[in-house]
């Protein structure tokens, strides 16, 4: 009898990943299919949902699963905005999250026309990026296009499941990102919705990440070589499904992600979280918490480029920091190499390496790299409104087992981390698929689990603290460093 199987697909921000999960939670298979995303300086980003749809077909087809498969699951990047026709085809490209066309001065003066309480009521400070004021752009550049939209998606993934299913659905974190969402209610704001010309037709119905959207359709079927009427789940925006993939979802576990970017996020009750806060909320995918998201602009960049800085490729500098584990080196990394999101906003602070002596080389830099990102973490955990003994460690950059260790010396917690961390937004979607079917989840593998060494202790905080002052001497001179010859310098934000 062949084993019960689900598929969980990732529709990222620059490419599709596949993932075969037996009902175990392990990988069988896996596939990855990338794809362009078309950039111009006037803050376009945009892709081609169509491209999202063929690399489906071309991974699932990949991944050959048998007649075990009982279900796929998706999740993707959020805070984009698709408009689609009757049959869910994109009428133009998706804007993306990181689309910049709506600039700050337009979307205050749209702010203007929205109600007084809007923050108050999504939970989260009026941001450009939100998909309220994305909606407002398109309408004002594509009014003929306007017209011809049978419905708006936000999340990547959700335009897949509808092709999938023909079901228009989106998650609650998915939708928490568009600005036009309840917090609290997990219920579109209709106030919202008007200010800017729309319908509540034109929305995708909000759903729990674990319901189940629809089920395959014959004509999606035969695309993807699979048997007609499979389910297809709901599933959840990246974050949320991170959030599960990093065994998060409870109380009492923060979790930090560390990949080209990272974050520190962890779930709670909105009475915790008392939103609006200076960084991210998002609704919970399940339940009624939320998701507290901290996030910072720099993390595997930094090691990419002292790979780059002493002509060496990643794996050798990550084991000379290895090597230099025994003797830690002075050095201190301030990881702003594009400014800084969280804990505070400030985009003119830039990085800097302190503390260098002629004896440092390739090893002492990406151990000091490595752990101004420790820094970086604690400095946003402690900017969430609780305390905690356990973190969960996740992305690519936590292979690293010296990663981990300095995550733990620094921050002085317990830190776990899944067998394969780069697989963890796939996973948690996979977790949350194995609740709608009834299969048994698994438990977080405590064999790669790391806890603050005893003899690095009192370096640890003390180096926190020189961390915290070297920060603070960093904002300072910010202004000064970035001057611009003809030009005031640039501003900062508090």
């Amino acid at each position: 009898m062949p084993e019960h199987t689900i598929i969980a697909m990732d529709v990222g921000s620059s490419a599709l990943k596949a993932v075969l999960f037996s009902a175990a939670g392990d990988p069988l298979a896996r596939h990855v299919c990338p794809y362009p995303t078309q950039t111009v300086a006037d803050g376009t980003a945009e892709q081609d949902p169509d491209d999202w749809w063929r690399a489906c077909i071309e991974a699932v087809r990949a991944l050959e699963p048998d007649e075990g498969l009982q279900a796929l699951v998706l999740t993707g990047s959020m805070q984009n905005l698709i408009a689609v026709d009757r049959q869910g085809r994109a009428l133009m490209p998706a804007m993306l999250y990181s689309d910049a066309r709506v600039t700050t001065d337009l979307r205050r003066a749209w702010q203007a026309d929205l109600p007084d309480a809007f923050e108050q009521a999504i939970g989260n400070r009026a941001d450009n990026a939100q998909c309220v004021f994305k909606i407002r752009w398109f309408r004002g550049h594509w009014p003929d296009l306007a017209e011809r939209v049978a419905r708006f998606h936000f999340g990547a993934k959700d335009v897949v499941v509808q092709r999938l299913t023909g079901a228009a659905v989106i998650d609650p974190t998915t939708a928490t990102t568009t600005g036009m969402m309840d917090l609290a209610k997990r219920q579109w704001l209709p106030e919202v919705i008007t200010a800017v010309g729309l319908d509540r037709k034109h929305l995708p119905e909000i759903r729990p990440a674990d319901s189940i959207a629809g089920h395959l359709t014959d004509e999606a079927a035969a695309a993807l070589g699979l048997p007609g009427g499979l389910p297809v789940l709901t599933g959840a925006g990246d974050a949320a499904a991170a959030t599960w993939g990093a065994h998060a979802d409870s109380h009492g576990r923060p979790y930090a992600y560390l990949g080209t970017t990272g974050w520190v996020a962890a779930v709670m009750s909105l009475a915790e979280a008392a939103p609006p806060r200076p960084t991210y909320t998002m609704a919970a995918p399940l339940g009624e918490e939320v998701i507290v998201v901290s996030p910072f602009l720099t993390a595997g960049t930094a090691l990419h480029w002292v790979a780059g800085l002493t002509n060496r490729d990643l794996p050798e500098i990550l084991q000379a920091a290895a090597d230099a584990d025994a003797a830690p080196p002075a050095g201190l990394f301030l990881p702003f190499l594009m400014g800084e999101r969280a804990p505070f906003e400030d985009r003119d602070v830039r990085a800097a390496l302190l503390g260098l002596d002629a004896s440092a080389d390739s090893g002492s830099l990406a151990y000091a790299v490595m752990e101004g990102l420790a820094h970086a973490v604690r400095h946003n955990l402690e900017s969430l409104p609780v305390s905690w003994r356990d973190m969960t460690a996740i992305g690519g950059v936590t292979e690293s087992e010296v990663q981990r260790q300095l995550l733990a010396d620094v921050t002085g917690l317990h830190i776990a981390s899944p067998p394969l961390p780069r697989l963890a937004t796939a996973y948690g979607a996979w977790r949350m698929a194995t609740r709608a079917l009834g299969l048994d989840d698994r438990t977080l593998d405590a064999t790669r689990a790391k806890t603050r060494r005893a003899d690095r202790a009192d370096r640890a905080e003390a180096r926190y603290r020189a961390y915290l002052s070297a920060v603070a001497m960093a904002r300072e001179v910010a202004p000064l460093l970035n001057q611009r010859v003809g030009g005031p310098p640039r501003t900062q934000v508090a």
